[in-house]
C-alpha cells in the first residue's frame, strides 16, 4: 500500500479524470468526493472507483463530460437531469437546491434522473447538513445488467439502492449511510483486490449456494439483502422513490438510475438547539448501552476515520491514476 496526502490524492484524481475526458469542473467535484470517501473510512467508494468510471466511459455507458441541468423547478422541488454522466455533480446540485428550498419553505425536495454512479451516499447527506438541513438521500436503479441483489432462491432483481440520513447533534452529526444489501458492491470489489473474504451471509454463488469468496460474486453470484425480507422491501421502495417517483425510467432515459433528496430545515418543528440536544442524548444512550465494550452510534465510524488524515492506495490503483501523469503535466 502507498500512503498519499489528501492534496496529492485530489491532484492525481483530477488529473486522471481530465485525461480520461472529464471537464475540469466534473473532475474537481468527483475528486473531492472520492478523497473524502477515503478519509471517511470508505475506500470502497474512493479512489478505486476511478478506473471503473473510465471503463464505463470507454464502453459508452457514462459521459464523463456531462454536466447536470435543471429540467423543472418549483417553489419546493427541483428535477435535475444528470445527462448520463457521473452522478456526483448532479447530486451536489440536487442537495444544494433542496437545502435552499428548505431554508425558504421549511422543506425542499430534488429528484435526479439519468444519474450515474454518485459515490458514497452519506457524503450527500452530509452536504445538506452542512447547509443547516436534516437530509435524506435515496439512490436507486433498475437497468440491466446491473441488478445485483437477490432474495435467497431467486434471481437478482434489485440494485444495492443505498439510503443516507443526517441529523445534527451537539457533537458530530448522526449519520446513517447504508446499502440495502448486506455489503455494498464496492466492498466486494475491495475485498477481491485485497484477497480477503466477505462476511458469511453477504453473497451467494451463481448456483444460489452461500459463499464468502468475492470472486464467486463476480462469477455470476448475487448480493443478499440486509435484514432479509425487510431489507429487500426497503430496497424496493427506495427504487420506487428514486426511479418511479422521479421519472428516471421514463422512455428514452438511460441509465435508469435516479435519486431523491429531501431536506428539512433543522428548526422546522422545534428550535435547532433543542434538536441537537435531543440527538446528542440519543447518541449518548446508544454509546452507553453496551454490556461489554462500546457501542458505536451512527456516524461514529466516519468521524473516527477522519482523525487519521491519511490515505492508503494500492499499487494497481495508483498506477492507473499516474498513467501518463508526467506527460499530462508537461502539456499543461
Amino acid at each position: 500500500m502507498n500512503r498519499v496526502t489528501p492534496a496529492e490524492a485530489r491532484r492525481l484524481a483530477e488529473g486522471a479524470l481530465v485525461r480520461w475526458g472529464a471537464s475540469p469542473a466534473v473532475a474537481a467535484c468527483v475528486a473531492r468526493h472520492v478523497v473524502d470517501a477515503e478519509l471517511a473510512g470508505h475506500p470502497s467508494h474512493g479512489l478505486k472507483q476511478l478506473p471503473r468510471y473510465r471503463e464505463l466511459s470507454l464502453r459508452g455507458q457514462c459521459d464523463l463530460r456531462a454536466a447536470p441541468t435543471i429540467l423543472d423547478q418549483r417553489a419546493a422541488s427541483t428535477l435535475i437531469d444528470g445527462g448520463r454522466g457521473l452522478g456526483h455533480p448532479a447530486l451536489a446540485l440536487a442537495v444544494d437546491s433542496a437545502a435552499r428550498a428548505a431554508h425558504e419553505l421549511g422543506v425542499g425536495v430534488a429528484g435526479v434522473v439519468q444519474c450515474g454512479h454518485a459515490g458514497r451516499a452519506g457524503a450527500w447527506a452530509e452536504r445538506g447538513l452542512a447547509q443547516g438541513a436534516v437530509t435524506i438521500v435515496a439512490l436507486g436503479g433498475s437497468e440491466p445488467p446491473f441488478p445485483m441483489v437477490a432474495r435467497a432462491g431467486a434471481a437478482p432483481a434489485m440494485h444495492t439502492n443505498p439510503l443516507a440520513i443526517s441529523v445534527p447533534a451537539r457533537g458530530e452529526p448522526l449519520l446513517l449511510d447504508m446499502a440495502t444489501s448486506v455489503v455494498a458492491e464496492g466492498k466486494v470489489m475491495l475485498a477481491l483486490a485485497r484477497g480477503s473474504m466477505l462476511p458469511p451471509g453477504a453473497i451467494v454463488r451463481s448456483d444460489g449456494q452461500p459463499s464468502t469468496s468475492p470472486s464467486d460474486y463476480y462469477a455470476g453470484g448475487s448480493l443478499l439483502p440486509a435484514g432479509g425480507y425487510k431489507g429487500y422491501g426497503l430496497s424496493a421502495l427506495i427504487e420506487a422513490l428514486a426511479v418511479s417517483l422521479t421519472g428516471a425510467d421514463a422512455p428514452g432515459r438511460s441509465p435508469v438510475d435516479g435519486a431523491l433528496v429531501i431536506c428539512l430545515e433543522a428548526n422546522v418543528f422545534r428550535t435547532e438547539s433543542d434538536l441537537r440536544t435531543s440527538a446528542e442524548a440519543l447518541r449518548s444512550r446508544i454509546r452507553g448501552s453496551g454490556h461489554e465494550g462500546e457501542v458505536l452510534a451512527p456516524g461514529d465510524p466516519e468521524a473516527r476515520a477522519r482523525r487519521s488524515g491519511h490515505i492508503e492506495v494500492d499499487d494497481e490503483t495508483l498506477k492507473a491514476l499516474r498513467e501518463d501523469d508526467a506527460d499530462f503535466a508537461e502539456r499543461g
